[in-house]
């Protein structure tokens, strides 16, 4: 009953993730136009769906998942660990498609109460396998191609070099005027006798000067960097998105199957 509705809604979410999503990645940003469209659009679409079908059930937890993604997004925008077009996504999404959608059956059968909150989880797990090609890619080119890693960072502690490892790779320092998707992992001081002194800058806040500044650390270095892939997290939500819908929560799944196993 009222298919359409949840059909609407389903294909309201995907248009403006898909539309953000290119936005970031052409634009380096994302008009707030869109999110001004995208929240009471989503909003109506759900009033509407509790107005047919008086489920209270589904008024509760849109305002729970409202609640809870907006405040957890909103926590991770101002700690600079989230983009603000992150937050707005899931905020939006919350409002729009509070619980999984009924007419997709995942393939998992395994979904959370929030359907919000599954979408997120995918998109954290999707980033996070980025990692294990960075660190394959390092080991290449440290014991395949013999490249010094950390020539000129000898003196960073391992801890840096590690978590440089497997969230980074190096790349010509010419290239950061020319793509926006690299974030440097260093940063250059000069000492008092003019030399240059070279550091690993593991840990940085999202803003949106911080492409400048980020620029601006590295300014006198020559050769290669340590620089760290800047793909939108939005991307990844739109992403999670899709596979929630399709896949369901496919984190605790795989939570499950370990402990199943163990």
């Amino acid at each position: 009953m009222h298919e359409w509705l949840e059909a609407a809604r389903v294909g309201l979410s995907l248009f403006f993730l898909s539309l953000s999503s290119w936005y970031d990645l052409k634009e380096r940003e994302v008009s707030n136009k869109v999110w001004l469209v995208f929240a009471p659009l989503g909003f109506a679409l759900s009033v509407l769906q509790f107005h047919l079908t008086r489920d209270q059930s589904f008024i509760v937890s849109m305002g729970l998942s409202t609640l809870i993604i907006g405040g957890f997004s909103v926590a991770l925008f101002y700690l600079g660990l989230f983009g603000g077009a992150d937050a707005k996504a899931l905020i939006c999404l919350s409002l729009t498609l509070p619980v999984q959608p009924s007419s997709f059956r995942p393939l998992l059968n395994v979904t959370s109460p929030f359907f919000t909150f599954s979408v997120l989880i995918n998109a954290v797990l999707f980033s996070s396998v980025s990692i294990f090609g960075m660190a394959l890619y390092n080991l290449y080119r440290r014991f395949g191609a013999g490249e010094e890693l950390f020539e000129g960072l000898e003196s960073e502690p391992l801890l840096n070099k590690i978590l440089a490892f497997f969230t980074g790779l190096r790349v010509d320092v010419n290239k950061l005027n020319n793509s926006p998707y690299y974030i440097p992992l260093e940063t250059v001081s000069m000492r008092e006798d003019g030399t240059q002194t070279r550091r690993l800058k593991i840990f940085f806040r999202l803003s949106e000067d911080s492409e400048i500044e980020n620029l601006d650390d590295v300014r006198g270095l020559e050769g290669k960097i340590w620089v760290t892939p800047s793909l939108p997290f939005i991307v990844f939500i739109t992403a999670g998105f899709v596979a929630a819908l399709f896949l369901g929560d496919v984190l605790m799944w795989l939570v499950a199957l370990l402990v199943n196993f163990i």
